[in-house]
C-alpha cells in the first residue's frame, strides 16, 4: 500500500473497508460521449513531477479503472467492472479475490470474466467508447447479483459497494430511478463517479443524492473534489490517494463530510489520525498548540502528496491552518 502512495492510516482505512464492503461492482460508462476531450489525467514529466494534462473522458476513466484494479489486486478485494456496452475486448471483468476464496463474500454471484491486472490494463487500452447509456439495465443486473446474498451480508453487517462511473444521464430516467429504488432496498453503499462538469448532469445526480434513502456519494474527479474540500477544509491537502480511496469505497463516513462542511475540531483530529495513522493526537480544543505540534511531528514520517490545488507536492496537512493559538480554540482559517 505504501508503494501505491497510501499513508499508513489511509491504508488501514482501506483494509477495514474491504471487510465492511467485501465486494465492489463498477458500472462503467463506455458510451460515445466518453470520447469528448475534456478529461484530465496526471502524468509525470521528465523531472518526475506529476503534471495534469488534458485528455478524453474515457482515458481519464480508464486510468481510474486501472488504479482501482491495482488497489483491489493489492488488497485481495473482489471488484467487478461492468461496461454499459459490449466490446470486442469483453464487457464484464473481475479482479481481486476469487469467488472460491474463503475471504470472498459468500453467495455474491458474478458474471464477470476473471482477469489479471496486466490483462485488464491491456484490454481497457484497446476499448473505443461507442453506443448509448443503458444505465437501467446495468443497475438491474448488479442488483440481481447482490439480491440473493443480501440476507448474509446484512447478518454480517456488510454491504456491497456499487460505483456508477458516467458522464451523462440514463437513456430512460424513470426506469432508471425505479431500478435505483430497487437497489437501495439492498445492503449497498452507492458511489457516483462523474466524468463531466456539465451542470445539467451534475445537478441531476446531486438531486438524486437528496432523494434516495440509501447511502450515496457523488464524486467529481480529484481536481473538482479538491476544490470543494479546500473550500470547507483548507487545512487538508486532498491528494489523489484519498480520492482513489473514496472511489474504492470508504466505510468511514467522516470522509463523506470533507466536501460538504467544515469539520469541527474533534472531527479534524479523527481525520488526521485516520489519514496519517499517527495514533491518538491531543485534543485540539483542550490544547491547540500541542495538537499542531503533534500533527507536525507525525507528518515527518509521511511522504508529501500531490496537491491538485497548487499542483505541487505538499504535506497532507498544514498544521498552521488547523488552529489559531491566540484564541486557544481550533478553527479553520
Amino acid at each position: 500500500m505504501a508503494g501505491l502512495g497510501f499513508p499508513l492510516g489511509l491504508s488501514k482505512e482501506l483494509i477495514e473497508s474491504t471487510v465492511a464492503f467485501p465486494v465492489r461492482f463498477w458500472v462503467v460508462d463506455n458510451s460515445g460521449s466518453m470520447n469528448m476531450n475534456d478529461g484530465t489525467r496526471l502524468v509525470p514529466n521528465s523531472a518526475g513531477r506529476l503534471t495534469p494534462v488534458k485528455t478524453s473522458r474515457w482515458t481519464e476513466l480508464s486510468d481510474t479503472i486501472v488504479g482501482i484494479a491495482e488497489l483491489a489486486s493489492t488488497l485481495g478485494a473482489r471488484t467487478d467492472f461492468h461496461l454499459l456496452n459490449a466490446t470486442s475486448q469483453g464487457q464484464c471483468f473481475s479482479i481481486g479475490a476469487e469467488c472460491s476464496d474463503p475471504s470472498a463474500p459468500a453467495d455474491v454471484a458474478s458474471v464477470a470474466e476473471r482477469v489479471t491486472l496486466p490483462e485488464l490494463r491491456q484490454r481497457f487500452g484497446k476499448i473505443s467508447p461507442s453506443g448509448s447509456t443503458p444505465l437501467t439495465e446495468a443497475v438491474m443486473q448488479v442488483a440481481s447479483l447482490i439480491g440473493p446474498a443480501a440476507p448474509k451480508l446484512r447478518a454480517k453487517g456488510q454491504k456491497a459497494c456499487v460505483v456508477l462511473a458516467t458522464d451523462g444521464l440514463p437513456n430512460d430516467r424513470h426506469s432508471f430511478e425505479r431500478a435505483l429504488h430497487e437497489l437501495q432496498r439492498l445492503p449497498v453503499w452507492l458511489v457516483v463517479r462523474l466524468c463531466t462538469d456539465d451542470e445539467q448532469v451534475v445537478a441531476y445526480w446531486n438531486g438524486l443524492d437528496g432523494q434516495l434513502e440509501c447511502d450515496m456519494e457523488v464524486l467529481d474527479d480529484e481536481f473538482g473534489e479538491a476544490a470543494e474540500v479546500h473550500a470547507h477544509n483548507g487545512w487538508l491537502v486532498y491528494g489523489p490517494p484519498l480520492h482513489r480511496a473514496r472511489e474504492f469505497g470508504l466505510h468511514n463516513k467522516l470522509f463523506d463530510l470533507l466536501d460538504e462542511q467544515a469539520l469541527v475540531p474533534s472531527q479534524i483530529k479523527q481525520c488526521c489520525e485516520a489519514i496519517l495513522g499517527c495514533g491518538t493526537l491531543p485534543e485540539p480544543e483542550a490544547d491547540p498548540a500541542a495538537f499542531r505540534a503533534a500533527v507536525k511531528e507525525s507528518l515527518g514520517s509521511v511522504s508529501p502528496v500531490f496537491d491538485p490545488i497548487s499542483k505541487v507536492m505538499r504535506p497532507w496537512v498544514d498544521p498552521q491552518r488547523l488552529c489559531k493559538a491566540k484564541k486557544e480554540s481550533c478553527c479553520i482559517m
